[in-house]
């Protein structure tokens, strides 16, 4: 009251910045304990993903990608069921992928991923990472053709290692024979 000034007050109209309160709001769950993110993310993770997938590490990759959890569903529908998709999704220009070369990929990748005893995210990266160095590729050529075939989703919420990680062995394997059976 002391310090209040009628004279700031401005004579236009106030506006609802739509915008303004999407960052805000961003900013907000990006900030909060991990712990209480996927609290408040669950029934929105719920209500697309119905398998026995672990809700807190799923949060765990929304929450720096995520602005509203109304976002939530739609960004994790593919864990249950595997999007239908073009074949056009391998190509990346800054990956440098195309079809041939998603195909190359997925052919080398699957039987290195087979090839994993303990599915951890620490083995995947790892057998990743140094069959793109065997390979004589970067590590993006070879991360966007198991992404796209393990998630079907040009945009999702973790990358190749996150997502195999999360779906499993068995299910990744299926899902990047899949869609290797697509480029051929």
């Amino acid at each position: 009251v002391k310090v209040f000034d009628i004279a700031g007050i401005s004579k236009s109209p106030a506006i609802f910045d739509m915008e303004k309160l999407t960052y805000f709001n961003a900013t907000y769950l990006r900030t909060m304990e991990p712990a209480a993110f996927a609290k408040v993310a669950e029934p929105y993770i719920r209500q697309t993903v119905k398998g026995n997938f672990d809700v807190a590490a799923i949060a765990g990759l929304l929450q720096a990608r995520c602005e509203k959890l109304t976002e939530i569903p739609e960004k994790v529908d593919f864990f249950d069921q595997l999007p239908d998709y073009g074949v056009e999704c391998f190509t990346n220009k800054k990956s440098k992928t195309n079809p041939e070369v998603s195909q190359a990929m997925l052919e080398a990748a699957i039987p290195a991923l087979e090839g994993i005893g303990d599915w951890t995210a620490d083995a995947v990266h790892d057998t990743l990472i140094a069959l793109a160095e065997h390979l004589g590729v970067k590590n993006a050529t070879l991360m966007w053709p198991v992404r796209i075939a393990a998630a079907g989703k040009l945009v999702t919420p973790g990358g190749a290692v996150e997502i195999c990680h999360l779906l499993g062995k068995d299910e990744t394997l299926r899902r990047l024979r899949l869609g290797l059976d697509k480029l051929n």
